[in-house]
């Protein structure tokens, strides 16, 4: 049984439960990934570095941020990375994300914002239970000191959430959940999604309603996973254009062979 879930693991569950039980259940890991998602893990791991180096009281140069970029996307490129769109190169993405990291500098410099902690993990509960415990990470904590937080999130890719598709998005809201549960004396708790590529942030907050709704449909999310595996139930594959970025070909019983991507 499943004793801790994610908001991924929650959402691989409803684009393809064969997928989940692969991952999840069947614990299969592997070594592929997407060149998108290579991209923004070394994004990530630069925007971390500056503001590990600001919470040290240093100011790094962007040459700095770049030079770390370049370091990690070297240490880190293995021959298992699949490019999809074959129109781009590993060259393409090498630069995309160099434009996203300089263009974030530059707006946000001298980066004065009350950062706190970076890539800060939790382990929470949807009930104060041990029944519904979730886990996730979040990408940077903001704190005034005075009770208000914000909750930062990179975003590498193209799909940028409207405000509507933003004011409904649950993983965001998940960590506000588990920020509460962790920490006393939160006045107010605003998220914020960093479109990197379009240099472009959303706001959005939650109300006591709004969370005590995302806490009852993620238990029921769960609910619903544990009843389907204590009864046995198929995992059947959800065939989508998502198959693309998918390293479980070998195993799905709707594919063969390898995903010709990688």
């Amino acid at each position: 049984m499943i004793d801790r879930f994610s908001y991924s693991s929650l959402e691989t569950y409803k684009k393809c439960p064969a997928q989940f039980r692969f991952r999840y259940i069947d614990k299969i890991y592997k070594d592929d990934e997407g060149i998108e998602a290579f991209m923004g893990k070394r994004v990530h791991e630069a925007l971390e570095y500056l503001y590990e180096e600001v919470m040290a009281c240093r100011l790094p140069f962007l040459d700095g941020i770049m030079e770390k970029y370049h370091k990690v996307w070297e240490e880190n490129w293995h021959d298992r990375i699949a490019i999809v769109r074959k129109e781009n190169k590993p060259k393409y993405y090498y630069e995309l994300g160099e434009r996203c990291i300089a263009a974030y500098y530059r707006t946000y410099s001298p980066f004065d914002q009350p950062a706190v902690g970076t890539e800060i993990e939790f382990v929470f509960s949807m009930d104060q239970s041990e029944n519904y415990m979730m886990k996730g990470i979040l990408d940077r904590l903001d704190h005034d000191g005075e009770g208000n937080y914000e909750i930062h999130d990179y975003k590498s890719g193209k799909r940028m959430l409207s405000q509507n598709a933003a004011d409904k998005d649950g993983q965001l809201a998940l960590y506000q959940i588990a920020l509460e549960n962790s920490y006393e004396n939160v006045k107010s708790v605003k998220l914020v999604w960093h479109y990197l590529q379009y240099n472009q942030k959303v706001y959005s907050q939650r109300n006591e309603l709004q969370l005590n709704q995302l806490k009852d449909s993620t238990k029921n999310s769960i609910d619903a996973i544990r009843a389907h595996i204590q009864n046995g139930g198929e995992f059947a594959p959800k065939e989508s254009i998502l198959c693309n970025w998918c390293y479980y070909w070998e195993e799905c019983s709707i594919k063969s062979g390898t995903n010709p991507y990688i």
